[in-house]
């Protein structure tokens, strides 16, 4: 039963006292990591033995040429399915799990970008399996992803909660409690999938520097872009761009998103996500948001909101001065409906300005 070159068996025997005794063995030499994990969610109280098997490599599905490559004629998105495997994630009133909606959205959304000569997707998986939170991470670098989007479901105590939501990374505290609430409970993942807590490792103990203070600002772009969407395709409630220390979010120094598509946990939003039709709306809001912020769609983009203002969202080179010269208005005028440009009027690519 086992195919495994490093472990030979494994037993278990019981004694007259109610003493389970499990032997494990093994052809070599081996590290080992025994830990225990408490209780959690719909998990019993967990013995973990953590064998490490050396003869075992991970094999990279693309090669570091390959993506070299690509990386000359398109931008990369690296596109990560939440939980997976044993880990369901939030659970709806009729039983449908997280993991299994978003896995469907993001296999439609790298669908739609690799459609395209200029964006290629990668999955962080494409199946029902676990993967720890530090490597989905690690997947990300390792496909030199220009972008990250981290899909998932919401769910609340409150069955009556709904809406989409779209998060960044914050080094300094979540905007507010809920958001806070959200991020525990997306960051337990690694329990429930039976890893062993590391205070320093590269996820929990990382020390954001400059780089990742720019990517967080970039993200912030993306996600204002990609709400916008969302709300438009899919007609979802609208809750806003939020942030919190999300464990999938940090290391990772490109623009990074996580999507709340809609609260699992609210029997008419469960109703949605258990549709082809909503999945769809999701996948392609995402996608020409995305292209959207990447300049791909046009040079610059106008979206006509119901108030008869225009958006523009801001590309690589762009300034206040230069945006308020191209559409004949003075910046102080773009700043009156813009309470997110601060004092240096600085403007970052993919920030969605209102004009007047």
């Amino acid at each position: 039963m086992i195919n495994n070159t490093t472990i030979r068996q494994i037993s278990v025997s019981h004694d007259d006292k109610n003493i389970s005794c499990i032997k494990i063995g093994l052809t070599k030499k081996t590290l080992f990591h025994v830990f225990q994990l408490k209780k959690y969610q719909t998990k019993p109280d967990r013995l973990v033995i953590d064998i490490n098997i050396p003869d075992v490599k991970k094999t990279f599905p693309v090669s570091q040429k390959e993506i070299e490559r690509i990386k000359q004629r398109a931008k990369i998105v690296v596109i990560d399915a939440g939980h997976g495997g044993e880990d369901p994630g939030a659970i709806g009133p009729s039983g449908l799990q997280e993991k299994d909606v978003v896995l469907s959205i993001a296999q439609k959304l790298a669908d739609y970008f690799n459609q395209k000569q200029d964006v290629k997707a990668f999955l962080t998986r494409d199946g029902d399996y676990f993967i720890p939170l530090g490597e989905r991470v690690k997947l990300c670098q390792q496909y030199e992803g220009d972008i990250f989007i981290s899909i998932h479901a919401n769910a609340s105590y409150k069955a009556t909660a709904c809406g989409s939501s779209v998060y960044v990374l914050s080094t300094e505290g979540a905007s507010n409690k809920a958001a806070q609430l959200i991020a525990q409970r997306e960051n337990m993942a690694d329990l429930i999938g039976g890893i062993a807590k590391v205070d320093n490792d590269t996820v929990a103990g990382i020390l954001v520097d400059l780089s990742q203070t720019l990517s967080i600002n970039e993200s912030l772009g993306l996600a204002k872009v990609t709400l916008d969407n969302m709300v438009s395709y899919c007609h979802t409630p609208f809750i806003g761009v939020e942030r919190a220390g999300f464990a999938v979010l940090k290391s990772i120094d490109v623009p990074s998103i996580l999507v709340e598509t809609a609260f699992i946990s609210n029997p008419e939003e469960e109703k949605l996500l258990a549709t082809e039709e909503f999945r769809e709306s999701m996948a392609k809001s995402i996608y020409e948001a995305t292209l959207k912020y990447l300049g791909i769609s046009s040079s610059v983009v106008f979206l006509r909101s119901p108030s008869g203002y225009k958006y523009h969202v801001v590309k690589d080179g762009e300034t206040l001065w230069s945006i308020s010269a191209q559409y004949d208005k003075s910046p102080q005028e773009i700043k009156g409906l813009n309470a997110d440009i601060p004092p240096s009027d600085v403007v970052f690519v993919g920030q969605q300005l209102i004009i007047p």
